[in-house]
């Protein structure tokens, strides 16, 4: 094997790496670098042993495509898989892995279904880069990698860092096959592979400089195709959460879960964000995810393990922590903006699983001096539907006073607990009904005593009356210890408390319900107690975070932000198209100067020859391959006026007598024909249609015209 040719297809594999690796940042730590690594050098090796073997490009590709879904099935044999055969489960996962990848929480679990899309477009991308290295024109080879670069980045979408890296190597190796299949010289080599880097150099510079200002104009955002694709798991059909309270509450000590740690803490089932007035809803979709899960709620300082046991729980969510990080035994599925994770398979009596935790802790002074979010991604958090009660605004003004944001809200929570009384026995309920009658009638006549059903609901209302961001969370509290740190949750532990969201904070947790449903009564779990000021301090001035969905989608909701995503898909898909447009017309033109100035006076009239030949291509006028060198002259003529005539014919005997008869060609020939070529092209472009002037400098196809 030559130099040149493992050099060239050495540069193949590594920018086939390189464009490949970026997908990588979505997945939780895993084999799928390795394997990305392995599917680059097997398709590359597999293809080049066929073509050293006589056989045909397509013949190599057909068998690499083959010997990569054999590789599949290798897969399936380690990696978890669909349910089935192991066949068929290869199958599926090829077919299914683009939309496995997108409705997977991030990071992605290593599976066959989530790995499959990348394996395969590393190895296809290597087998077509080295099958086209065999091609009449090698630099094509660089194409496979930039495809799948392109690809990759478009499922990965917002990324928490640039991806600098992959792309410097990526332009380096490029350069090298450029420099390696440019021509027969070292000096020339040389040259080509610094045209090539000063050309990168150039377009990624001007990508990393002039594209994130211009998205910053539209999106706060990077467009995200997982935003765009509905999750296959879907709210688990059972009882609403908040409804199952009351009759809980009539069965105390019906056992649910038994836990074992040596850090107990209360634990979420399930987050309702949605009011419509009549019941609180949970978020309707998850996503499929890992042991790893995504970051969820703010994440404290220390860890926590609790293996669960399942004792009577059912349903299609998850009890965990806040500030989950790890969930192993069981499948998950995640929505990210309300943190509640679900079960795909269900939870039945017999299951465990283990979760590794950071559960939040806040701190007064920040608490106290938070502000509310300004982005509209909050607002659905903020609104009631028609039909509250007429008092609820001056209650709730009234109930919260003033202050912060989070005095306001502690103040609702003092109100609740010291006005209205706990009662396992009363009418359950959480809509605008049962609400007027908790608030606003008297004992006599059901109200003001109930369960923490109503007290969070009337907490989350009566904020969202103030403009808060609020929510409703249904949850369990530590339980009761048994010994060997183990604590029995029953259904008397079952409650629900509010949740409001504050700048730089999250989402903070209150307990509005009487002593006898909270084991610390005084304070949200994990917050440490706030001091009654003795005067209100003043807000410091705070730097807005980065707003982040609570529904879980990037480009936040509602109109403005949908068609912040709209116009920014709109503005990435143009700068790729400007920039494939630019590559394509600056390879064009750097191609044709190299055919008419470089090389032997002899090579660069037959440069000028083919130039000659594409451009009557490009013009519409395309000559038959059994014509000869006249007949073609007499072509180009025929496509421009008489005064032409005397020009081609001189051209056309140039050639002939330079490319069959042997005759030495002086450097002043090839000059006057390099410039007739020029002028012919010229006049054939302006008497183009406007159709063929406009696509003439970027058609792609006489890169592999002959």
């Amino acid at each position: 094997m030559k130099l040149a040719t493992f050099a060239a297809g050495t540069a193949v594999v590594a920018a086939t790496v390189c464009a490949a690796l970026p997908v990588t940042v979505t997945y939780a730590p895993g084999p799928l670098p390795g394997l990305l690594c392995a599917a680059a050098i097997g398709g590359a090796a597999v293809t080049a042993l066929l073509r050293s073997a006589r056989r045909s490009s397509g013949f190599a590709l057909l068998g690499s495509l083959v010997a990569m879904c054999a590789g599949i099935v290798g897969l399936g044999v380690w990696l978890p898989r669909p349910a089935g055969s192991l066949l068929a489960a290869s199958a599926e996962a090829l077919l299914n892995s683009g939309a496995r990848i997108l409705t997977s929480a991030v990071p992605a679990p290593s599976t066959v279904e989530t790995v499959a899309l990348p394996v395969c477009a590393t190895w296809l991308a290597a087998s077509a880069g080295i099958a086209l290295l065999a091609s009449p024109r090698p630099a094509s080879a660089g194409l496979a990698p930039v495809v799948l670069f392109a690809g990759a980045l478009a499922f990965v979408g917002p990324t928490p860092a640039p991806l600098y890296g992959y792309t410097a190597v990526l332009v380096a190796a490029l350069a090298l096959l450029f420099g390696v299949v440019a021509g027969p010289g070292i000096a020339h080599g040389r040259m080509a592979a610094l045209g090539a880097a000063t050309l990168s150099v150039l377009l990624g510079g001007a990508t990393a400089f002039i594209c994130p200002p211009l998205l910053a104009r539209t999106t706060a955002h990077p467009p995200d195709l997982r935003a765009h694709v509905v999750p296959p798991y879907q709210n688990p059909e059972q009882i609403n959460p908040l409804s199952m309270l009351s009759g809980w509450a009539a069965q105390p000590d019906r056992s649910l879960l038994e836990v074992t740690t040596d850090r107990p803490t209360r634990l979420r089932w399930v987050t309702l964000p949605e009011f419509t007035g009549v019941t609180w809803l949970p978020a309707p979709a998850y996503r499929a995810s890992g042991p790893s899960l995504p970051s969820m709620a703010t994440a404290g300082p220390s860890r926590v393990r609790q293996d669960m046991y399942v004792t009577g729980l059912t349903g299609g969510w998850l009890p965990a922590p806040d500030g989950t990080r790890e969930v192993h035994g069981v499948r998950v599925a995640v929505d990210v903006g309300s943190d509640t994770l679900a079960a795909p398979n269900g939870l039945t009596s017999g299951v465990r699983y283990t979760v590794t935790a950071e559960p939040p802790v806040w701190q007064a002074d920040r608490l106290t001096g938070a502000r509310l979010p300004a982005a509209e991604a909050y607002d659905p958090y903020r609104s009631l539907p028609a039909g509250e009660p007429a008092q609820l605004n001056e209650l709730a003004r009234r109930a919260a006073g003033a202050g912060t944001p989070f005095q306001q809200a502690k103040a609702l929570e003092s109100y609740l607990r010291g006005e209205y009384g706990f009662d396992r026995q009363a009418l359950g309920g959480n809509g605008y009904p049962s609400l007027n009658r908790f608030l606003f009638q008297p004992a006599e006549l059901g109200g003001r005593r109930g369960t923490s059903e109503q007290f969070a609901t009337a907490f989350a209302v009566l904020a969202r009356a103030l403009s808060m961001p609020a929510r409703v969370v249904v949850g369990f509290d530590p339980g009761r210890p048994v010994g060997g740190n183990r604590y029995q949750i029953t259904a008397g532990d079952a409650l629900a408390w509010p949740e409001v969201y504050l700048d730089g904070q999250g989402w903070v947790p209150f307990d509005p319900t009487p002593t006898e449903s909270s084991a610390d009564p005084a304070a949200p779990v994990g917050v440490v107690p706030v001091p009654t000021p003795t005067a209100e301090p003043a807000p410091p001035e705070l730097t807005d975070p980065v707003a982040v969905d609570p529904a879980g989608n990037p480009d936040g909701v509602g109109g403005k932000a949908a068609a912040g995503r709209i116009w920014s898909v709109l503005l990435m898909l143009a700068s790729a198209t400007l920039s494939v447009l630019l590559i394509l017309a600056a390879v064009r033109w750097w191609r044709g100067m190299a055919r008419l100035r470089r090389g032997a006076p002899a090579v660069r009239v037959l440069g000028a020859w083919t130039q000659l030949r594409h451009g009557l291509r490009l013009a519409g006028r395309v000559p038959d391959a059994a014509l000869t060198v006249e007949e073609v002259a007499g072509l180009a003529a025929s496509a421009l006026d008489s005064g032409w005539r005397e020009r081609t014919n001189a051209l056309a005997g140039t050639v002939n007598a330079t490319g069959f008869g042997g005759t030495t060609v002086a450097a002043g020939d090839a000059d006057r024909v390099a410039g007739d070529v020029r002028a012919l092209r010229r006049a054939l472009w302006q008497r183009a249609s406007l159709g063929r002037r406009l696509a003439w400098p970027v058609d792609p196809r006489p890169l592999w015209w002959r």
